[in-house]
């Protein structure tokens, strides 16, 4: 009997040990591509991301604050992206440049009071 027990016990062994090198599916944070935005406009900004010809909205950001959010993986390593930024309701966007962007690359796009001044800067 205690030989089963030990193929039991090793068996155990080899299983959590296989378990415990894997992501469980979930991206590190540092391979994503963030995006950290300060609204300092009067209104509430969408953000979008343009790439490989798609269109994602990245979320909502109220005037005064920060949002981050992350560009999905199939609009990075393609080409360029490009971030535009839509004030809720009215007026015409804020489109960045081209943006060069690989995993763990973070993005800063301050909205500012004039929307035609923001920026969208890439650090690596």
């Amino acid at each position: 009997m205690s030989r089963g027990v030990n193929v039991l016990v090793a068996g155990l062994v080899l299983t959590l040990s296989a378990c415990s090198h894997g992501t469980g599916g979930v991206e590190p944070d540092n391979r994503r591509v963030t995006v950290e935005v300060r609204n300092q406009h009067a209104l509430p900004i969408e953000v979008y991301a343009l790439g490989g010809g798609s269109l994602h909205r990245l979320g909502l950001v109220h005037p005064g604050l920060d949002g981050t959010f992350y560009i999905p993986r199939n609009l990075v390593g393609g080409g360029s992206v490009r971030l535009e930024a839509r004030p809720a309701g009215t007026g015409q966007p804020f489109r960045s440049g081209d943006l060069l962007l690989s995993p763990g690359s973070v993005v800063d796009l301050i909205i500012a009071p004039q929307l035609f001044s923001s920026t969208a800067t890439v650090r690596s």
